[in-house]
């Protein structure tokens, strides 16, 4: 069994994964995001999409109540359809879920921002931190033979929608159902030492926190789900580029970042 992670901008254009997924017989479950698209609707909407960057320069959408509504339209919705249809042309047999119908739990966080050299409490944010993972569903699905399709909203303690982090529910999902394999997809190839030279082909999750030091907002938070995903009993997590042809065959055949425990 694999879980794949796909960013936004992938899923816009996701005939060569759809093309490759169909030729694999793994058991497949794909987690999206949508942030371009979440974007692009704030902005029609005429508001101006917010960051919060914590201290440790994590960087995360500021999900306030209007923008939490924006983000189910964008990625529960239009995302989550748009891809299950491009993977139904291909012939995989593709189903769309929302993690908020009960298969990511998560606890509403007050985020921490850090402006001007000082802290700064965010509390309208609609912003969870994952606390469990109900694998029922998506084992039912993937027994009956379909794809299940994740969009990265959260249910909370007070049944409301929550943003959580793409990356990292991929990564409690794969250890929760036991998978060998995490795929994190990104723009580039992998991990690299001294961006955009030495790629790093093997690595340990005893390496992670030395790379994280090095690199960007976005790389962090994949590199803090790889190490996850091996702390959950995943065998295997991958970070490579989701631009080539045959993106999934090029993973598993060593393409991009692999890290073991």
């Amino acid at each position: 069994m694999m879980v794949i992670k796909i960013g936004g901008s992938m899923a816009d254009n996701a005939g060569n994964l759809a093309q490759d997924m169909a030729m694999l017989s793994e058991k497949i479950v794909i987690v999206h995001g949508g942030g371009p698209q979440a974007t692009a609707l704030e902005k029609a909407t005429g508001r101006e999409p917010r960051y919060i960057i914590s201290k440790e320069g994590f960087k995360s959408r500021h999900t306030d109540g209007q923008t939490m509504q924006n983000f189910v339209m964008a990625v529960g919705g239009g995302v989550n359809i748009s891809l299950v249809q491009q993977l139904r042309k291909a012939g995989v047999k593709a189903v769309g879920v929302s993690g908020a119908s009960g298969i990511i739990l998560a606890k509403r966080k007050t985020l921490v921002s850090f402006e001007n050299g000082k802290e700064k409490m965010v509390r309208d944010d609609c912003s969870g931190k994952i606390s469990s993972i109900d694998a029922a569903p998506l084992l039912a699905l993937l027994h009956a033979g379909f794809v299940p399709v994740v969009s990265p909203i959260a249910l909370g303690e007070e049944f409301e929608a929550l943003n959580v982090d793409g990356d990292r529910a991929a990564a409690a999902i794969a250890g929760k159902l036991g998978a060998e394999k995490l795929v994190l997809f990104t723009d580039v190839e992998g991990f690299f030492a001294n961006f955009p030279d030495d790629l790093v082909g093997r690595a340990s999750a005893a390496d992670i926190a030395g790379f994280q030091k090095k690199a960007t907002a976005g790389m962090k938070r994949k590199l803090v789900a790889a190490g996850e995903g091996l702390s959950a009993g995943v065998q295997e997590v991958i970070m490579c580029s989701g631009l080539k042809e045959t993106p999934i065959s090029n993973a598993l055949a060593g393409g991009g970042t692999h890290f073991r425990k």
